[in-house]
């Protein structure tokens, strides 16, 4: 004799059943829990942070010594867009960078420093961070005297850089083309040499 199933039969008192629906195993109640924390998880790891520009970036290789820097467009914290590829004609220090990043700050000074001598010569800087909050990185520049542009990287730019560590530094001469690329903070010393050179001084 099979066992009845007297649930089965009970008369619906004022729920609402829906006809063909089935219960999911207790078992695979912990599962689903996980899958929908990891998912939920996930999803806030690759979202951009608030107002921060979407990058536009141009790369066909990662860049290399002697050959074109990828280009990109990105903006600043108050919305100005700054192309690189507007720039030629001038030697340009792509800097990527991070509030958090100790050895970042360390060199901040040497490029202002470097920035606030060469630019009339034709010297400029864009220093590149991503998933930043505009306001956060506007605070930075303003309280340590930086006069050289912030950008706003989704991650995108940093991407077509190889740039995984930070700071990372590539100097770029005035026909676009990579001519040195530099790891770590730098000294003022190594970046006054590096844009001395591609100024031709």
């Amino acid at each position: 004799m099979q066992p009845s199933h007297s649930s089965d039969r009970r008369p619906n008192r004022g729920r609402s059943v829906k006809r063909g629906s089935q219960k999911l195993p207790v078992w695979m109640l912990p599962a689903l829990v996980i899958f929908g924390v990891v998912g939920l998880v996930t999803a806030l790891m690759v979202r951009p942070a608030a107002n921060t520009s979407v990058a536009n970036v141009t790369a066909e290789v990662a860049p290399e010594v002697g050959k074109l820097a990828p280009t990109f467009s990105l903006s600043t914290p108050d919305g100005r867009t700054i192309n690189l590829a507007d720039l030629r004609g001038q030697v340009v220090l792509v800097n990527f960078w991070a509030t958090w990043c100790p050895p970042c700050r360390a060199e901040m000074p040497a490029i202002q420093a470097a920035y606030a001598t060469y630019q009339p010569q034709g010297f400029t800087v864009l220093a590149v961070t991503a998933n930043a909050q505009p306001a956060d990185v506007s605070d930075f520049f303003r309280v340590r005297g930086l006069s050289f542009a912030p950008l706003l990287d989704d991650g995108r730019v940093h991407t077509a850089y190889r740039a995984n560590g930070l700071p990372a530094s590539f100097f770029i001469d005035r026909q676009g083309v990579v001519r040195a690329v530099h790891h770590g903070a730098m000294s003022e010393a190594v970046i006054t040499q590096e844009v001395e050179r591609l100024l031709g001084m």
